[in-house]
């Protein structure tokens, strides 16, 4: 296991994200390919993976190509999951591999789409399970595809939407059935039921969907500082 993934996550309450019955789903597919997910800065894309990975594998190798470049030489012996494997444990001898129990995961693809050559090795030999994720992908996206393709299922992570901000709020899935069945069916809200999803939402659309935000917010029950932190996001 990458030697600061409890850091990583730290203490951030893993809001239940839609992407988690997909990563489930993903699994349980004994034929399935290593997994690229895709989307904005700050979505959420690294904890829900990794809180995915704490929870289905015995071994999480965690690579991030930012924070540790050195793991961009993982590749200079070749891309066959075994030359990968011995080099990442000469750079880190605390990362360890158990065949049909370890998920790597290389964080920020895109600064180093080359590894995405080694997902048709890793699938053909189908011995360590594989999950790729990256911003701004579209820059080398197409480098990308021409090193994997054929070998890799692509998800595209968004940021929250209402119904994942109701999730993190406490809500369960049936009321946020609820209010699905009642715009779905164009059968009025009650009095009650008006009140609270439009307060809901307002604080939904003032908020945006950066997962960050919806955390401070709930545990500091205001809107302060949250104008400062989306700038920080979107600078």
């Amino acid at each position: 296991m990458h030697p600061n993934l409890a850091l990583i996550l730290g203490n951030y309450d893993v809001s239940k994200r839609k992407i988690d019955s997909f990563l489930c789903d993903w699994k349980k597919n004994s034929n399935h390919n290593p997994l690229i997910v895709k989307g904005a800065r700050q979505i959420g894309k690294t904890e829900s993976i990794l809180h995915f990975a704490k929870q289905n594998y015995d071994n999480v190798v965690y690579i991030n190509f930012v924070e540790e470049p050195k793991y961009k030489n993982i590749t200079v012996d070749g891309y066959k999951p075994e030359q990968i494997c011995k080099n990442i444990s000469l750079l880190n001898p605390e990362v360890k591999f158990t065949k049909g129990s370890t998920l790597i995961f290389f964080d920020e693809l895109q600064d180093f789409p080359e590894i995405a050559t080694s997902l048709k090795f890793f699938k053909i030999q189908g011995v360590y399970d594989v999950i790729c994720s990256g911003s701004l992908l579209g820059i080398n996206y197409s480098k990308v595809v021409s090193n994997s393709v054929g070998y890799n299922t692509d998800f595209i992570m968004h940021s929250m939407d209402f119904e994942e901000f109701l999730w993190a709020k406490g809500y369960d899935e049936n009321i946020a059935e609820m209010m699905l069945e009642h715009i779905r069916n164009h059968t009025p809200f009650s009095t009650l039921e008006q009140e609270v999803f439009f307060s809901l939402f307002r604080d939904f659309s003032l908020l945006g969907g950066m997962p960050a935000l919806v955390k401070s917010y709930f545990e500091n029950g205001s809107f302060v500082g949250i104008l400062d932190m989306q700038r920080q996001l979107v600078a």
